[in-house]
C-alpha cells in the first residue's frame, strides 16, 4: 500500500502593530539618519568653532584694535620708511628667489644632470631648518668679525642691511619655488622637445617657446607663493636687517619695546593687505590653471639631452649656491664648538652646555610641535571632510578659513592673539596651550591644502556605496575615509611637527618666562651677541628637526612624502 505523507501547516504569526507606528527598517532607518546628523553636527561644529576662535575672532579684533589716532600716523617718516623698504626687498627677493628656484627645478627634472641627489639636499635643507637660521649664518660668515670678510680677505665690512638681507631671503627661500616648479617641469611632455628638435629649433628656442609657456603659470604661482613669505619674514630681518627696517620688524618694536599695541596693529593691517591680495590672486591663478596643458602623455621618449654649453653653466650657478649653502650650515655646526667666533677660534663644549642649559625650551619646541601636528593633522582630515563631503551651511566660509592663515603675517598672528586671548573669558596668555594653539593655526593651510587633494582623489561612490549597504556615517569615516587618508595623515602630521618648531614670528610675542620655545631663543641670543650660544641653541634644534624627519622616515618609509623633490 503506498503510504501517505500528511504534512501539518503552521499558521503564520503575525505581530500586531499599534494604530501609527512604523516598521522596524524604517525605525533603524531614522535612528541611522539621527546618528548620521549627530556625526555630521558634531564635525561640523567642531571644524567651525576652531576656525572662528583660532582664526576668525583674532584677525577682527585686529582690524579693529587701532583707533583713529593709531591710523593717523601712518603719514609718519618712520612707516614709510619702512613700507617702502618692504616692498624693495619683497621684490627683490621674491624675484631673485624664485629665478634660483627654477633652475634648481629645472635641473632636478633633467636625468643627463649629474649631481642631482646633492641639489636635492641643498634645496630640502632650509625646508627642514629654521628659515631664520640662514640669517644667523651669513653674520658669521660675512659680519663685522665674520670668517670670510674678517678672517680671510681682511675686511672691516658687514653685509648687514639691504644686501644682506636680499641675499638671506633668497637662500632662504628659493626651495619654495623649486618645491613648486618641480612636478611641472617633469610633467612637460619630452615629445614635445624632441618635435622641437626636428623643426630645427635649438635649445633656448624650445625653451623660450615651449618649456617657458607650459610653465608659465605655475612660475606666476611660485612668484606669489615666495612673495608671501618674503615680505611677512621676521626672523632674517630682525638679525641682519640692521638699520634696514621692514614692516614686520616695525610691529615688533611697537608691540614690544614701545608697548604701543595700536600702532603695532595698524602696522600689521598695513603688511596684511599685500599678502592678503597676492593670497587671493594665488588662489585664482590655482583655480584656473589647466592641468591638462602639462600633465598629458608624457610619452615613453627620455628628455632631449641638454647642450654641454648649458650644462656647465647651469652646474656652475647651482654649485656656486650650493657651496654658499654648505658655508651656511656648517658654520652653525663649527660655530657651536667655537670658544668665541671672529676672536678666540680654540674648540670648546662651552656653548652646547648652554643649549643644554636651555634643554626646556628645546624640549618645549618639540613637545608642544608634536602635539601641534597631532590636532592640525586630525583637524584639518576632519575639515576637509566636511568642506568636500557634506552639503552643510557655511562649507565655502571653512574653506576660507582654512587656508586664510597663510595670508596672515606671523607677526600679526601674534599680536592679535596676545590682544584677544589675555583676558577672561578666554586668557590663554602665559600658558603652554597658547603657544600649541598658535603652532596649529600656523600649519592648519598646508595640512587642509593636503587632505584635500588627497580627498578629492577618492571617488564619492565608495561612501556612497557604504551608506546604501547600510553603515553609518561615523562608520564610513573611521573605516573607510581615513584609511584612505593614510597618505594626507602622514605628511601632515610630519610637516606640521617641521613647521611648528620652526614657527618664530608667531610665537615670539606668546613666550613667557617660564614656558620658552628654541627658536625665539635663538633670536635673543644672537641680538645680545652670544652668537656661541646662539649657534649652540640652533643646532640643538636642527639636530631635534632632523631627528624627527628621520624617526618618521624609518617609521614610514616609502608612504612619507613629505616634498618631492
Amino acid at each position: 500500500m503506498p503510504s501517505t505523507t500528511q504534512q501539518t501547516v503552521v499558521p503564520e504569526e503575525r505581530t500586531e502593530r499599534a494604530p501609527g507606528s512604523r516598521p522596524d527598517w524604517q525605525r533603524r532607518s531614522r535612528r541611522r539618519l539621527l546618528a548620521d546628523r549627530i556625526t555630521v553636527g558634531t564635525l561640523v561644529a567642531y571644524v567651525a568653532g576652531l576656525l572662528l576662535l583660532l582664526v576668525l575672532v583674532p584677525t577682527v579684533a585686529m582690524l579693529f584694535e587701532p583707533d583713529g589716532e593709531a591710523w593717523s600716523r601712518l603719514a609718519e617718516p618712520r612707516v614709510a620708511t619702512a613700507a617702502k623698504n618692504t616692498v624693495v626687498i619683497g621684490v627683490a627677493s621674491t624675484l631673485s628667489a624664485t629665478v634660483v628656484g627654477f633652475l634648481f627645478a629645472y635641473a632636478l627634472s633633467r636625468p643627463d644632470i649629474r649631481g642631482r641627489a646633492v641639489l636635492r639636499v641643498m634645496a630640502l635643507l632650509p625646508l627642514i631648518s629654521p628659515p631664520f637660521v640662514v640669517g644667523l649664518a651669513v653674520l658669521l660668515l660675512f659680519g663685522r668679525r665674520g670668517l670670510i670678510t674678517h678672517e680671510l680677505l681682511g675686511l672691516d665690512i658687514s653685509l648687514l642691511g639691504l644686501g644682506g638681507l636680499w641675499l638671506v631671503q633668497t637662500l632662504a627661500f628659493f626651495p619654495m619655488a623649486t618645491l613648486t616648479l618641480l612636478p611641472t617641469l617633469k610633467n612637460i611632455g619630452s615629445t614635445l622637445e624632441w618635435a622641437s628638435r626636428d623643426l630645427g629649433w635649438t635649445w633656448f628656442q624650445t625653451f623660450r617657446r615651449v618649456t617657458l609657456p607650459l610653465a608659465f603659470p605655475t612660475i606666476l604661482n611660485a612668484l606669489l607663493l615666495v612673495g608671501m613669505f618674503v615680505i611677512t619674514d621676521f626672523g632674517n630681518p630682525v638679525l641682519i636687517g640692521a638699520g634696514y627696517q621692514v614692516l614686520s620688524v616695525e610691529a615688533y618694536v611697537q608691540a614690544v619695546g614701545r608697548q604701543d599695541f595700536g600702532m603695532a596693529a595698524v602696522l600689521c593691517v598695513l603688511l596684511f593687505v599685500p599678502t592678503l591680495i597676492l593670497f587671493l590672486i594665488q588662489r585664482r591663478v590655482l583655480a584656473r590653471r589647466s592641468a591638462v596643458t602639462v600633465s598629458g602623455k608624457t610619452g615613453s621618449l627620455p628628455p632631449a639631452p641638454l647642450p654641454a654649453a648649458v650644462r656647465r653653466g647651469l652646474l656652475t650657478v647651482l654649485g656656486l649656491v650650493s657651496v654658499l649653502m654648505i658655508l651656511i650650515y656648517g658654520s652653525i655646526l663649527v660655530g657651536s664648538f667655537t670658544r668665541a667666533w671672529g676672536a678666540d677660534w680654540s674648540l670648546t663644549l662651552n656653548h652646547w652646555q648652554t643649549a643644554l642649559l636651555r634643554g626646556d625650551d628645546i624640549r618645549n619646541s618639540a613637545l608642544f610641535s608634536a602635539t601641534a601636528a597631532i590636532i592640525t593633522t586630525i583637524s584639518t582630515l576632519v575639515a576637509a571632510y566636511v568642506v568636500h563631503r557634506t552639503r552643510v551651511f557655511g562649507r565655502g566660509m571653512m574653506d576660507g578659513l582654512a587656508v586664510l592663515p597663510s595670508a596672515i603675517p606671523g607677526t600679526m598672528i601674534g599680536i592679535s592673539w596676545l590682544l584677544t586671548f589675555n583676558e577672561p573669558p578666554i586668557a590663554l596668555t602665559g600658558t603652554a596651550l597658547i603657544l600649541v594653539l598658535v603652532m596649529v593655526v600656523r600649519a592648519i593651510p598646508v595640512g587642509y591644502r593636503t587632505a584635500v587633494t588627497t580627498i578629492n582623489q577618492i571617488s564619492p561612490s565608495i561612501d556612497e556605496a557604504a551608506t546604501d549597504l547600510g553603515a553609518s556615517r561615523a562608520r564610513v569615516i573611521v573605516q573607510i575615509m581615513f584609511p584612505l587618508l593614510g597618505g594626507a595623515f602622514t605628511t601632515s602630521l610630519v610637516f606640521g611637527f617641521l613647521h611648528a618648531i620652526n614657527t618664530l614670528s608667531a610665537v615670539i610675542f606668546l613666550t613667557s618666562p617660564g614656558i620658552g620655545l628654541g627658536a625665539p631663543t635663538i633670536v635673543n641670543l644672537a641680538e645680545f651677541g652670544q652668537w656661541g650660544a646662539a649657534t649652540g641653541v640652533a643646532a640643538g634644534l636642527m639636530v631635534v628637526s632632523f631627528a624627527g624627519l628621520a624617526v618618521a622616515k624609518l617609521a614610514l618609509g616609502s608612504r612619507l612624502r613629505l616634498y618631492d623633490l
